[in-house]
């Protein structure tokens, strides 16, 4: 099934503007983590904390760990009451959260603050996934998912130079204030948002029907084959984002370059996600995403091959260039592998894109975790696990494709 956005909301909502709103609900999150991340020396004198004090980072781990936990507490909501509810009820959470990160005056009201923000930041992640599905299957899902991941892109580029901006105007305070701000006047523009679940396929919210939907997501061949390949592949992306400045000052000694490179990678992406929109008007979406498995694994082993022969530093240039190639067609996966994942699911859109969002963000910061703390003065181990990744999810791509057609998807 293919719908068109404009057919259900008329009036209300046409084609772009859905498109713009989805980008800007799927943001609010990045948005909160990278506005922060240049008020932590501000914070750390307001807190009394060392200048090398590393007490702040905790905020950044909670934050994922209640968006974690939150996934699983939403889909289910977002299939039983209806998507727009959650979208709406998670933003005032959302909200809330932030006004009280405001005017904490204690570490420990900020770190609580900061889980229930990352709880409610949850929500419209979960919520706009399943009113994408609900409006369109197959490449026409695939098509608008890299018009989102276009917009979605550009939040870190314009994040740390809004939330620097903001404390040079008053104080850390106001980057927390900001995010309440930009949860309500989202919450205003989705007044023009109509309901996209249909009642007939709303699901009883019990713990028997939880379970099963849960259960029916996990042992569909395609969406689990989809998941678990965009989760290799998020492990392999959440290590280029935990390890790039210790790769940049100590491996290369290139300590100068990394903000400049990182915003030009942000940029970067958002015109991979554009480039990826045009060619899924020519190629199936499981087409495209076979082909970017394959490039990343073909720079995971260029990029393992230079840092053996060079004892482990190769030629900065050239081994960055090829690093960023290869995170470019991570980018290029995400959203088709994502699309295709929730593609079978029809009604049960939003318990299937909770078991997405879980499963990426705690088993994919996992495999993150175990290049990460390999990086000691040598970019070999990001070789050794971006091409152990890619492996991985091109064999469950594959396993995913082999039952592709002999399943019909959900409508």
């Amino acid at each position: 099934m293919t719908t068109n956005a404009s057919t259900h909301t008329g009036r209300k909502l046409g084609e772009r503007e859905f498109i713009l709103f989805i980008a800007m609900v799927s943001a609010v999150s990045a948005l909160a983590i990278d506005t922060l991340l240049p008020a932590f020396s501000a914070m750390r004198e307001a807190f009394n904390l060392p200048e090398d004090s590393t007490g702040l980072s905790l905020t950044i781990t909670l934050f994922f760990v209640g968006s974690g936990i939150g996934n699983l507490v939403y889909g289910p909501m977002a299939d039983s009451l209806g998507r727009k509810r959650v979208l709406v009820g998670s933003l005032v959470l959302y909200a809330l959260a932030s006004l009280m990160a405001t005017f904490s005056v204690t570490l420990g009201m900020l770190y609580v603050s900061r889980f229930i923000w990352g709880f409610a930041a949850a929500g419209p992640r979960t919520a706009s996934q399943a009113i994408v599905r609900d409006y369109y299957s197959g490449d026409a899902m695939a098509r608008v998912m890299t018009l989102v991941m276009t917009v979605f892109f550009w939040a870190p580029v314009a994040g740390p130079p809004l939330g620097k901006g903001l404390v040079a105007l008053g104080s850390w305070r106001y980057v927390m204030a900001f995010s309440v701000f930009t949860a309500l006047a989202i919450v205003l523009w989705s007044l023009r948002l109509e309901e996209t679940l249909k009642p007939e396929h709303r699901r009883a919210l019990t713990f028997r029907t939880t379970f099963d939907g849960f259960r029916s997501v996990t042992s569909h061949p395609v969406t689990l084959g989809y998941t678990l390949a965009t989760t290799f592949s998020a492990g392999a992306f959440f290590s280029f984002l935990g390890s790039s400045e210790l790769i940049f000052d100590d491996v290369f000694d290139q300590e100068q370059w990394f903000v400049p490179y990182f915003s030009i990678m942000a940029a970067g992406m958002g015109l991979v996600a554009l480039l990826n929109h045009r060619a899924l008007h020519r190629f199936r979406a499981r087409n495209l995403a076979l082909g970017a498995g394959l490039l990343q694994m073909a720079g995971a082993s260029t990029m393992l091959s230079l840092a053996m022969v060079n004892g482990g530093t190769p030629p900065f240039v050239l081994w960055i260039t090829i690093f960023s190639l290869t995170n470019a067609c991570l980018v290029a996966f995400f959203p088709l592998g994502q699309s295709l994942a929730l593609e079978p699911m029809g009604e049960m859109a939003g318990t299937a894109s909770a078991v997405l969002g879980f499963t990426m963000a705690l088993f994919g910061a996992g495999l993150a975790a175990l290049i990460d703390r390999a990086v000691s003065g040598t970019v070999t181990p990001v070789g050794v696990g971006y091409l152990a990744y890619g492996t991985a999810a091109i064999a469950c791509q594959l396993f995913a494709v082999r039952h592709q057609h002999r399943r019909t998807p959900a409508v």
